[in-house]
């Protein structure tokens, strides 16, 4: 026989071989590649990225930084919200900050998206190896697919990074508490550079504290490794984030977290937010698990029980791992909840006045991981009678839930979708790409036509993240800590509009993170849509107080039907091909 006829059919064998002892890696890989294809290939103008809580203030605060060459400056103001320190914005000491610092800033969002992905895939195994130990590889298909399906998350994109290295920071508080090695203390030390404090410090070193307590009651050994480790992450926290500790403790000025007005709920009330986050979550961590993870958890939760109680292993009842999560889950609903109640808030907030304002609720953020955690509790249990079938075929509907399902964050499915439809439809969606939602080529345009040096503006219809990403120095902007003595000079602009909706006052004067150009009459007028027709044209500002922060121009896609009335001359109207925005530019 031809040795040309016998290689083949070795060359077969050997990749039957390979895929059917790596076709979990190959599904990653395969997946992971066609994501990277895709954005590669749509660039900014065809990917459809979420703009709420992300392009409109994150994405936008990292483009000021790198065009005011402002990463590791000190002393440095800001051309937003009329002027603002430097420190005021996220820390350099982050590794999302770093990279946005290297590359540019579209490069580095999507860069972004697959080192979550590997972080999360990295520490998952790394967490499992440590747990399982020699039977690792029994389960090795089920760690991988879940620790990927949990790295492709759509969750909360600029802080991505605190979410995916949960299992690394569980991984590393293992490691100090049975090997006591320097190298983990200092890879502890470090790791506060993937988390980020306002988010997940408090309640890290909240936790870790209390298995702190927990080991030392249950073993009767105090664990000085285990406290060093809430002194070390202490620590690495505060000099990371100095400069928001500078702000706290160092100034003495009111910021609009101290006028912030929090919702207190009724019980019944409470009860029913506790339930709704316990399905749901919440959007900035919608991990999606009510379409498919619940009913198997919810299925999982009944069988498992049932078997214990018909062996009378009642203790089961409690230390089952899958009850364990599943009490902790609801434990996070339940803080989330109670962070309503005046009484407690109240509480908190008198024991540590300096964290006033400070949304205590968001244990909520560790869900998503103990939610599929759950489901690989559920595949190793089935691994372990024998049933690999279906744990298999859970985690591939798990996996196929999470990317076929729409939600704010999920860009890889958005992308994909609004492309298909914009084929099938051929027509333009009302959904703005990236590159469309900052339109650089068209502001880059009205900059050289109209001489603009940097003038003070303010946006009306449309995000003043945009102008802030094309570096027009703004007088409104969103940031969730400012000066509150720029939130009154700011609302002597709005006073007019204010004065006219109710829902524009209390939104501003209860909150205030956005400081918004709002209307008299239509709600959220900066909604980034494709079209932007409104009856009620009007702009109700007061030009007098704008100008007295130094404002100059009106940057509007609404052709103002009162200029006149308010002083506002017309500098010009314009328009690209490759921009859905028309921009009418007025001078005050």
């Amino acid at each position: 026989m031809s040795v040309f006829r016998i290689l083949p059919f070795f060359v077969w064998r050997i990749m039957k071989n390979y895929i059917k002892k790596n076709w979990y890696f190959i599904i990653i890989a395969a997946i992971t590649l066609t994501e990277l294809i895709t954005f590669l290939f749509m660039g900014k103008a065809g990917t459809y990225v979420g703009i709420h809580d992300n392009l409109d203030i994150h994405i936008t605060d990292y483009k000021l930084l790198r065009d005011n060459h402002a990463f590791f400056s000190h002393g440095k103001t800001i051309p937003l919200l009329g002027g603002i320190d430097r420190n005021f914005l996220l820390s350099e000491f982050y590794l999302y900050s770093l990279l946005h610092a290297a590359l540019p800033t579209f490069a580095a969002y999507i860069a972004g998206h697959f080192i979550k992905i590997f972080i999360a895939l990295f520490s998952g195994i790394l967490l499992a190896k440590d747990i399982l130990q020699g039977s690792y590889k029994k389960y090795e298909w089920a760690v991988a697919l879940c620790s990927f399906i949990y790295g492709i998350l759509p969750l909360y994109p600029a802080f991505s990074f605190s979410f995916a290295s949960i299992p690394l920071l569980i991984w590393l508080i293992r490691r100090i508490e049975s090997q006591r090695k320097p190298v983990y203390f200092v890879l502890l030390f470090l790791y506060p550079t993937l988390s980020y404090f306002t988010f997940f410090g408090p309640f890290i070193l909240g936790y870790v504290f209390i298995y702190f307590i927990y080991r030392w009651v249950s073993t009767k050994k105090f664990s000085l490794p285990l406290l060093s480790s809430v002194f070390i992450l202490t620590v690495s926290y505060v000099l990371i984030e100095y400069r928001l500790f500078f702000i706290i403790f160092g100034s003495d000025q009111a910021t609009i977290r101290d006028t912030m007005v929090i919702e207190n709920s009724s019980f019944f009330e409470i009860i029913s937010c506790i339930g709704d986050v316990f399905v749901n979550n919440m959007f900035h961590c919608d991990d999606l698990h009510r379409f498919f993870v619940l009913p198997v958890v919810a299925i999982a939760f009944l069988l498992i029980n049932i078997c214990h109680i018909k062996r009378k292993e009642y203790r089961s009842l409690i230390t089952d791992p899958f009850n364990l999560v599943l009490i902790l889950i609801l434990f996070n609903c339940i803080i989330y909840g109670l962070y309503n109640s005046y009484f407690v808030r109240t509480l908190f907030e008198t024991i540590v006045p300096p964290l006033k304002g400070w949304q205590f609720n968001r244990t909520l953020f560790f869900n998503p991981f103990l939610w599929y955690l759950e489901i690989f509790i559920v595949a190793k249990k089935l691994i372990d009678i024998k049933k690999s079938a279906i744990a298999g075929g859970i985690a591939l509907l798990t996996l196929i839930s999470v990317l076929g399902t729409q939600s704010l964050y999920n860009d890889f499915f958005n992308t994909a979708y609004v492309n298909i439809w914009k084929l099938v439809k051929h027509q333009d969606s009302e959904t703005l790409s990236y590159g469309e939602f900052f339109s650089e080529d068209l502001f880059e345009k009205v900059k050289k036509e109209i001489g603009y040096k940097g003038e003070y503006s303010v946006a009306y219809g449309f995000h003043p993240a945009v102008l802030s990403y094309n570096s027009i120095a703004t007088l409104d902007g969103c940031l969730s800590y400012y000066y509150q003595s720029y939130k009154d000079s700011f609302r002597k602009v709005i006073a007019p509009s204010l004065n006219e909706s109710r829902e524009a006052r209390e939104y501003y004067d209860e909150w205030g993170a956005r400081a918004y150009i709002f209307s008299g009459s239509i709600e959220s007028i900066w909604s980034p849509e494709r079209t932007k027709n409104v009856e009620d044209k009007r702009l109700l500002i007061d030009t007098k107080a704008m100008k007295d922060l130094g404002g100059k121009y009106i940057f509007s896609r609404i052709e103002i039907s009162n200029a006149a009335e308010i002083k506002a001359s017309l500098v010009g109207k314009y328009e690209s091909n490759e921009s859905p925005y028309t921009i009418w530019v007025y001078e005050i």
